[in-house]
């Protein structure tokens, strides 16, 4: 849905959220928890805008680099964090918690969630 990149990219205010990275353009929305985890599938919070590099063409991008996630959380030392502790473990949990969803429930959802990133930056 691409709503809901929309929605993550916004939320970024449209610059790659990677350590240290601020490009603006080629763009990604990326699931920290695989989109086939129904769960949080369009779960904003398990959303990460980054460009392309960062998001599967560099070494370091979260599809090739193993620590990727310790990076955003700032497990590693020189990395800023960018989410926290807390945010993963509820989302963690939020993923591993089956759940059937209802595409019409997360069309409004997002729908409404994008008016309200928009209407904080406004």
């Amino acid at each position: 849905m691409k709503l809901w990149a929309e929605c993550v990219k916004e939320r970024a205010g449209n610059k790659c959220e990677y350590p240290g990275c601020y490009k603006t353009d080629y763009l990604n929305a990326h699931h920290v928890f695989s989109r086939s985890r129904q769960s949080t599938r369009y779960d904003v919070d398990n959303g990460i805008c980054l460009c392309s590099g960062h998001h599967s063409l560099l070494a370091e991008s979260a599809h090739k680099d193993p620590e990727f996630l310790d990076k955003i959380l700032g497990r590693i030392e020189g990395f800023k964090p960018i989410r926290t502790e807390d945010w993963f473990t509820l989302l963690r949990r939020r993923a591993y918690t089956p759940q059937k969803i209802d595409l019409e429930m997360e069309f409004l959802y997002l729908s409404k969630k994008l008016e309200e990133i928009k209407g904080k930056k406004g």
